[in-house]
């Protein structure tokens, strides 16, 4: 019967300690020079740590991923050298390395959602879909990007609060980096009756977005023809601003403001839902003209034709001969 993971790995590392043996007696001289081997693997650990962290700086920014790439090298060099070291006194580090291993395995199960969220914390920094100040859209979350650790990306919410979202959620859903550029598109949707000279209310929409200051001129902006609605004719505004949320809102705000100045000056009406309410005046009380006629019969529904006489007395010949039959 197989072994359980963590039972094998108890087991290997019992016999690493049996085997890791020192054949042959170690003078001063062998430990100063596995303590001399030790001390260069520290410091050049610490070398190694701070120049991967200084290119990964320049490469991807000095964020969670340069800093804990920069540890992993560290530790990387001074698990080689403190192997180098135990191989100089003459330690067996074969099975020792084996049960380390082993026992990794059996951590990285245990733990598997962490080490997950830890890799994409890592692809997120590599790929920089978005940077630390950015305004993005986390699945449902919306909010300013504070930082990315090993576990979590960080947001502060529009409303101060502060959302901790999984780094394996945002590598494996969809992510919308609102402030990636410097402009962001609008809509805004507005309805004018329907006697409404539309050419006249095109116009004056384009002058009202004119004098927005924070709407750009550069892409310009649009007031088209959208359709027909259940009570107005509906333009839709289409406008470019700042692409941070507080700037959309307020150019929002300035832009519904100047819409309905506009539309005020110039005496037209901007829909809203409708209900006629008929008293019924014009009723026609004698629809049939005060008589009552015949009534023509309508034509009936054609049927299919029938079977031919031949036919027919063919089926019954042969009916009668089952019977006798």
């Amino acid at each position: 019967m197989d072994k359980p993971l963590h039972v094998a790995a108890a087991d290997l590392l019992a016999q690493s300690s049996d085997d890791a043996i020192i054949d042959e007696a170690l003078t001063v001289s062998d430990w100063v020079q596995a303590g001399i081997i030790v001390a260069a693997t520290v410091v050049a650990s610490v070398v190694v740590a701070r120049l991967v962290r200084r290119v990964l700086a320049h490469v991807v920014g000095s964020g969670f991923a340069a800093i804990v790439t920069a540890r992993l090298a560290a530790y990387l060099v001074f698990l080689v050298g403190l192997f180098y070291a135990l191989t100089s006194l003459g330690v067996q580090v074969g099975p020792l390395i084996g049960a380390i291993g082993l026992g990794g395995l059996v951590l990285a199960l245990a733990l598997q959602k962490l080490v997950e969220n830890f890799f994409s914390g890592l692809i997120l920094q590599a790929r920089r879909p978005f940077r630390v100040g950015d305004t993005a859209l986390l699945g449902d979350h919306l909010g300013v990007v504070v930082d990315i650790d090993s576990r979590t990306t960080v947001l502060r919410g529009l409303d101060g609060s502060a959302v901790r979202v999984p780094n394996s959620e945002v590598a494996a859903g969809p992510i919308v980096n609102l402030t990636s550029e410097t402009l962001r598109r609008s809509e805004l949707e507005v309805g004018v009756a329907y006697d409404t000279n539309l050419q006249a209310a095109a116009q004056c929409l384009a002058e009202a977005l004119e004098r927005v200051e924070r709407v750009s001129a550069h892409p310009p902006a649009q007031a088209l023809l959208t359709r027909f609605g259940s009570s107005s004719i509906d333009f839709t505004l289409y406008y470019w601003h700042g692409s941070d949320v507080p700037t959309e809102l307020a150019a929002r705000h300035d832009v519904i403001l100047s819409v309905h100045q506009s539309f005020a000056a110039a005496g037209i009406t901007i829909a809203f839902p409708q209900v006629v309410v008929w008293a019924g005046e014009n009723e026609d009380t004698q629809p049939y003209s005060g008589s009552a006629g015949a009534i023509p019969s309508v034509p009936t529904p054609s049927t299919p034709p029938s079977a031919p006489p031949a036919l027919v007395r063919q089926l019954s010949r042969w009916r009668l001969r089952r019977r006798h039959q």
